[in-house]
């Protein structure tokens, strides 16, 4: 199993089907996203959401496969992140892994003190409710820009409504809604940048466990195009 990502992630599934369940991606799902990266080949794919390492695994190699240098998880717990990185090391993918451990918004501004530039590919599947407050950080950082992608799960269901609404709202209206956050005074809410659009796709997949369970596997592709127009285009794939 040492130095054998596809052994690790065998033995992370089988535990998922004959002990507990694992909020993983799963196999699936995980396909789409390898496909992208093999597409894409990010020389820096970041995570928000590490879980335990199952994504971390299968994604990291994927990168490194392609070319990649660089694949960062960002992961509020020290007990999951811990046991990711003992599952990571046994993967023999520790030499292109990085974490960085806390609150989500610390480490993306971290991120931004120590590089320039947007990133390639990112991956979100971290605490639903945050995952548009946590994109506009990302977009104000500049870490987001003109071709990079966003890969974010279980978007149908359990659903995240206000996260696709804002990927696919026009800059008029992001930039009149970002007027009003800015009037509120909110707490640590981010504005984001109400120029960027997305070209968007929704591709649904299998659970963890492989079977259909009514959405329950679910991706949402963003590709950001940087620019004045207020059109987008979309497309919905199903598979």
């Amino acid at each position: 199993m040492k130095n054998s990502p596809a052994r690790v992630l065998a033995a992370i599934d089988q535990y998922g089907r004959e002990k507990a369940f694992l909020m993983n991606v799963g196999h699936e799902k995980g396909r789409i996203v390898t496909d992208i990266i093999a597409q894409r080949k990010p020389s820096i794919m970041i995570e928000l959401g590490g879980y335990v390492g199952y994504s971390t695994i299968l994604f990291a190699d994927a990168v490194r496969k392609a070319g990649g240098k660089k694949y960062l998880s960002l992961e509020l717990s020290p007990t999951f992140a811990t046991v990711s990185k003992a599952l990571v090391q046994l993967a023999g993918l520790d030499d292109i892994v990085e974490y960085m451990i806390g609150p989500c918004r610390d480490s993306l501004r971290a991120l931004r003190s120590t590089r320039s530039g947007a990133l390639d590919l990112i991956f979100l599947d971290h605490a639903k409710f945050a995952y548009t407050n946590d994109l506009k950080l990302c977009e104000e950082l500049a870490l987001v820009g003109q071709g990079t992608t966003l890969v974010a799960d279980n978007v149908i269901c359990p659903g995240n409504p206000k996260y696709l609404e804002y990927l696919r709202s026009p800059p008029a209206k992001k930039i009149e809604e970002a007027k009003t956050v800015e009037a509120e005074k909110s707490v640590d809410v981010s504005i984001g940048n109400p120029r960027l659009i997305y070209d968007t796709s929704l591709v649904y997949g299998l659970a963890p466990t492989g079977e259909q369970i009514g959405w329950s596997g679910n991706l949402a592709l963003f590709r950001g195009v940087d620019g004045q127009s207020i059109g987008q285009e979309e497309s919905i794939h199903s598979f």
